[in-house]
């Protein structure tokens, strides 16, 4: 099992600081150190230039063994703990301060060159009497010639005190830090993240039979936000488990109905004698409901396939007037055979992408349901023409029209107008005229009053 959401935070949280800590450490420990090196080398430098301006400085050569006392009684140059040392050109150690008690402090070559160039040479020595040593090199040149070296050098055995004791601070603050961030990080992972673990739990206690639950939303924040959406997410399940819910009922209630005479039928057909002719208008009859019960399984089917995607569309460039031309020909026989009038106006060269043999399917739909719900006498007007870049057919009748109530559901499947349920629809057909042009860029509107008739405006892209 790998590490959980808390455990990784703190651990990052930990290892940044660390990481944070180990430098900051790094760059304090050169900084002190870079600090205290050249304070003491000022230091030196001081007592140096001091003593080379003294009238003594121009004879360094005759001063007596115990000179750093003559400078700090006579002249007040605190040499007191400073090792000075005096070399001639040749570089042969010609005088010692006190403070050296017989010992020399070492003069490397590098100071020795770098002496006859004029140039002042520090350099860290260990170990000198048992403890490091600072030694500055300060030539003393007089009209171009190198007169003497003088070296002056100063124990920094406190420097190196200094250093080891932050060393040994930042040893034992630097872990001691990232145990208590690390603590602190947890502690904060585990505050931020109880929303999310209470979410967990809700989301757990919600099943099928209880969608209706949400889980509370208590800020405006990451986690107030990711309950919002997988609250959207479980109202859009819930809307589907209920779109599944009302199409098995609906679909059940449509196939028993002509199940239900089918079999009542053919019951009363065998318990009953009938001559040739009655048994063929049961079989008329039953013939009539297969034709129906087919048609309410095809439309299924096709609403199935094309909700998943499934349902293959054949693109190719339409010209919309000849189609509508086509269509409203074809139904203007069953409007005259109704006593419906029926009308159409066209302009021409409105062309669409689309699927030739859905898009009949469709306007044959709207053409079929406008004369089917339009008592004779009535008139059904079908109009194509264009609208900011889209092609618009409308198809408008007088008919019984659609109460407002109604209007929103009657694109769902199965949703049939009580008044217009008494024409035998299967409810589907809206569904899939809705479906259709949907699947070409399009929409669909409509304007309905009852007892005054429907509109029914269809708006697709012009190719």
């Amino acid at each position: 099992m790998g590490l959980g959401i808390k455990a990784k935070l703190t651990l990052l949280y930990a290892t940044i600081l660390g990481i944070g800590l180990v430098i900051f450490g790094w760059f304090l420990y050169f900084s002190l150190y870079r600090t205290l090196l050249y304070t003491t080398d000022e230091r030196l430098r001081v007592v140096a230039e001091i003593m080379v301006r003294t009238p003594l400085g121009s004879q360094a050569f005759d001063l007596p063994q115990d000179f750093d006392l003559i400078f700090d009684r006579f002249f007040g140059i605190r040499t007191s703990g400073k090792l000075i040392q005096i070399i001639d050109p040749s570089g042969r150690v010609r005088l010692r301060s006190s403070s050296l008690k017989g010992l020399s402090i070492p003069f490397s070559e590098e100071a020795y060159k770098n002496g006859l160039k004029g140039l002042m040479t520090y350099e860290t020595i260990e170990p000198v009497g048992g403890y490091p040593l600072r030694v500055m090199t300060y030539p003393v040149i007089d009209r171009g010639r190198l007169l003497y070296l003088l070296q002056v050098g100063s124990s920094i055995e406190g420097v190196r005190d200094t250093l080891g004791n932050l060393l040994f601070f930042l040893y034992l603050s630097i872990p001691m830090a990232i145990i208590l961030s690390g603590l602190a990080g947890w502690l904060i992972a585990t505050r931020a993240l109880r929303p999310v673990e209470e979410m967990a739990d809700a989301a757990r206690r919600i099943t099928a039979e209880n969608l209706s639950e949400r889980i509370e939303i208590k800020g405006q924040d990451e986690i107030g936000m990711l309950a919002e959406t997988f609250n959207d997410m479980i109202a859009r399940l819930e809307a589907s488990f209920d779109r599944i819910k009302r199409f098995t009922a609906d679909a059940s209630h449509e196939l028993r109905t002509p199940l239900t005479i089918l079999k009542g039928e053919v019951e009363v057909a065998l318990k009953m004698e009938r001559t040739v002719e009655g048994l063929r208008k049961v079989l008329m009859s039953n013939l009539e409901e297969i034709d129906r019960l087919s048609k309410i399984v095809n439309d299924l089917l096709l609403l199935a396939r094309m909700e998943s995607n499934r349902e293959e569309f054949r693109f190719s460039e339409v010209s919309l007037d000849e189609l509508i031309e086509e269509r409203y020909m074809q139904m203007r026989t069953f409007a005259l055979d109704k006593g419906v009038k029926m009308e159409m106006e066209r302009k021409d060269g409105v062309k669409v992408k689309g699927d030739p043999a859905k898009l009949k399917q469709l306007f044959l739909n709207l053409m079929d349901n406008a004369i089917k719900y339009t008592p004779p006498g009535g008139r059904v007007h079908v109009s194509v023409g264009r609208e900011d870049g889209f092609a618009v057919v409308t198809v408008s009748d007088t008919g019984i029209g659609i109460p407002q109530k109604d209007l929103p559901h009657i694109f769902d499947r199965f949703y049939r107008v009580e008044r217009a349920g008494r024409e035998g629809g299967s409810g589907l057909g809206l569904s899939i005229c809705k479906l259709i042009v949907e699947a070409h860029g399009g929409r669909i509107d409509v304007e309905s009053r009852q007892g005054r008739g429907s509109t029914f405006r269809v708006f697709l892209p012009i190719s």
